[in-house]
């Protein structure tokens, strides 16, 4: 599905704004928008493209794509990385390129954040999977956005300590 500027333009005057469409065979159309009313939001995308495409409401106000340094990296099975990244409550990942060399995986994250985001409060590390083309094996991985070395985080130490405070908090 393509948007055209007249559908742009008529849900601009419904104060919708359309960030992403992404088609997939499984999932169908989905499409990522803004709006002061979520109701409102749906309701608009519905009548203009139908009810088979599903509309995700990322907030009240417009957002950014921005760059985010991981925050830490495990390969949890050959070919599949997990990288983490901190994020608000108010973003999202939104895309993550992977790079491979000889002795290099290179990384770049974006996430997708309102442009009215108050300074960072609290930030919850979450994590996500990128498969490579082959093992990591010895090879390094590099966070493009800081230029560093992303640090190996294994996610089952201490994991016994963080549940039971997680429990401790709810």
């Amino acid at each position: 599905m393509v948007i055209s500027m007249e559908d742009r333009s008529a849900l601009l005057r419904e104060r919708v704004l359309v960030h992403a469409v992404s088609h997939d065979a499984e999932f169908g159309t989905q499409m990522a928008v803004t709006g002061p009313d979520e109701k409102r939001a749906r309701k608009a995308i519905v009548e203009r493209f139908g009810k088979e495409v599903q509309v995700a409401v990322c907030g009240h106000v417009p957002r950014e794509v921005l760059p985010r340094r991981c925050d830490g990296q495990m390969e949890r099975e050959p070919g599949r990385l997990q990288l983490r990244y901190a994020m608000q409550d108010e973003e999202h990942l939104h895309e993550i390129v992977v790079a491979e060399t000889d002795d290099q995986v290179i990384v770049f994250g974006t996430i997708c954040a309102p442009v009215d985001l108050p300074a960072p409060a609290h930030l919850v590390e979450s994590p996500y999977h990128v498969y490579l083309d082959q093992p990591l094996g010895e090879r390094v991985v590099i966070d493009a956005v800081s230029e560093l070395r992303i640090p190996y985080f294994n996610v089952y130490d201490g994991i016994e300590e963080r549940v039971a405070q997680m429990r401790g908090a709810s």
